[in-house]
């Protein structure tokens, strides 16, 4: 078999990784390949016909290490660096109220002091249409801002935080172990590439407090500003989900939510998140 990349769209944001097998042993020059594509694009789609927990987790190392999963209610049992996201979840230590995951746009873990480098979602049950996932190029976004803009926002830091004022969805209640882990960090808006020295806008409106240094409402006027341009139709593709696909996406360069669009019907993912570096 034959690893093929084809890109989806022209803009070279997402590609298709198609060809390859992923269900046994891995060799270098796939891997390479896997990883190469990934460079280049910041949301690459691999097409599977089905992976167990142990296969998905050695697809996930050949791009970076898997972490442990913070919410240990919703980790899959005995794998604690893969989590399930699914339609018919709930706050298990709140209010038992019903949690949808990922619904308005964020970027993963950006709650941490070293956030995740990047997430792998596999699509283990999917409902017949709907239940979509949009990513947003916050590179393109960026680079699309005026210059004095780009400029102003080069050394600006925000407050990222588990439960933030901004809040646009509900997240599940942490254990006091998870509390402890997850203090207030602050990040900057804007992310540098080492590789290549590109920038990002480093969004999160589910987790960002405010803007360092402003009171919360001109905090909101900026945040609110980049999140809607970030989020113009312009950069923002869409990932329709065949079962069994494995989505990897940067979160240093994007903003992705998924589309609740399907009813009563069920949707589960599996996801790990892999080790990140201290933002700069």
């Amino acid at each position: 078999m034959t690893l093929r990349i084809s890109p989806l769209g022209g803009d070279g944001f997402a590609a298709e990784a198609t060809g390859a097998d992923f269900t046994g042993f891995i060799a270098d020059d796939l891997a390479e390949g896997l990883r190469r594509a990934f460079r280049d694009n910041p949301v690459l789609v691999l097409r599977s016909d089905g992976l167990t927990a142990a296969q998905l987790l050695a697809l996930a190392q050949v791009f970076g290490e898997p972490q442990t999963q913070l919410l240990a209610d919703y980790r899959v049992p005995g794998t604690p660096a893969i989590s399930i996201i699914a339609s018919d979840q709930a706050d298990t230590r709140g209010d038992g109220a019903k949690i949808v995951f990922g619904s308005h746009w964020h970027t993963d873990d950006s709650y941490l002091a070293v956030p995740a480098k990047a997430t792998m979602l596999y699509a283990h049950v999917i409902p017949s249409e709907g239940g979509d996932t949009l990513f947003a190029d916050t590179t393109a976004a960026h680079d699309a801002l005026d210059s004095v803009t780009r400029a102003e926002l080069t050394a600006v830091r925000a407050v990222h935080t588990y439960l933030s004022r901004r809040n646009v969805s509900a997240v599940p209640t942490r254990s006091a172990s998870e509390q402890a882990e997850t203090p207030p960090v602050e990040h900057p808006l804007v992310r540098t590439d080492p590789d290549t020295g590109r920038r990002s806008l480093y969004l999160n409106p589910n987790r960002m407090d405010g803007i360092v240094g402003l009171d919360d409402a001109a905090s909101d006027i900026v945040l609110d500003r980049l999140i809607g341009h970030a989020t113009l139709d312009r950069f923002v593709d869409r990932h329709v989900w065949r079962r069994h696909d494995v989505v990897l996406w940067d979160n240093s360069k994007t903003m992705h939510r998924a589309t609740a669009d399907y009813g009563d019907a069920r949707r589960e993912m599996h996801r790990i998140l892999l080790r990140g570096t201290v933002p700069v």
